[in-house]
């Protein structure tokens, strides 16, 4: 039996395709683009989260402390259920401002140290600070004036928060010969390290009547 020759098929080495040196660049600078976009959107992030926080820190100060003033007004001139009001000395009314940037009064209240139930307030302006001054008497005691009113400490921490202004402004209210008072109290404070400025404004009726 004839043998047929067999045809010998060269087989052309397959060529392997690399990375080039260009390729390799271009994908280096996408990847670092990429970390730097990533990178920008965390610190921005991370600097909206912070300011938010100085934001609220300040604002809840401010509020806090304009909830402390409402409730002092709103007690303004009790004596004790004795059927009086009561007023610093020399104050025509109940609630006496000053300047426009300082409010004093005086009220009742039992239990206190030595028993100094006559607690007598002002709340001001001075500088950049809002300071609340307090003086304690009994009420066997006088009652001091508007500027004996000593004792006087920041509301807020003064290495971090600045007050722009405080406003107070007081209506005298009538009814059937009877008197009582409206304030207005406004805030502004900042904190100049972060930028941050915040006002808060209420308006008090006094509840006890002249």
């Amino acid at each position: 039996m004839a043998m047929m020759p067999v045809k010998s098929t060269a087989v052309a080495p397959s060529k392997q395709q690399g990375t080039s040196l260009i390729e390799l660049m271009v994908a280096s600078v996408i990847g670092v683009f990429a970390i730097s976009i990533i990178g920008s959107v965390f610190i921005t992030g991370q600097r909206i989260a912070k300011d938010k926080g100085i934001e609220l820190l300040l604002l809840q100060n401010l509020t806090s402390t304009m909830q402390v003033m409402k409730e002092d007004i709103q007690r303004a001139g009790y004596d004790g259920s004795n059927g009086y009001s009561i007023k610093l000395s020399g104050a025509s009314n109940t609630i006496q401002v000053s300047g426009g940037v300082a409010v004093g009064f005086v009220y009742f209240r039992e239990g206190s140290n030595g028993n100094k139930d006559n607690r007598n307030i002002v709340y001001r302006k001075d500088g950049t600070k809002l300071q609340i001054c307090e003086k304690g008497t009994t009420v066997s005691e006088a009652i001091p004036t508007f500027n004996q009113v000593t004792g006087c400490y920041s509301l807020f921490d003064d290495s971090l928060i600045e007050v722009d202004a405080f406003s107070v402004d007081a209506q005298l209210l009538e009814q059937n010969s009877i008197k009582t008072t409206l304030t207005d109290i406004s805030i502004t404070a900042s904190i100049p390290t972060a930028g941050v400025t915040k006002s808060v404004s209420v308006s008090v009726k006094q509840r006890n009547w002249q």
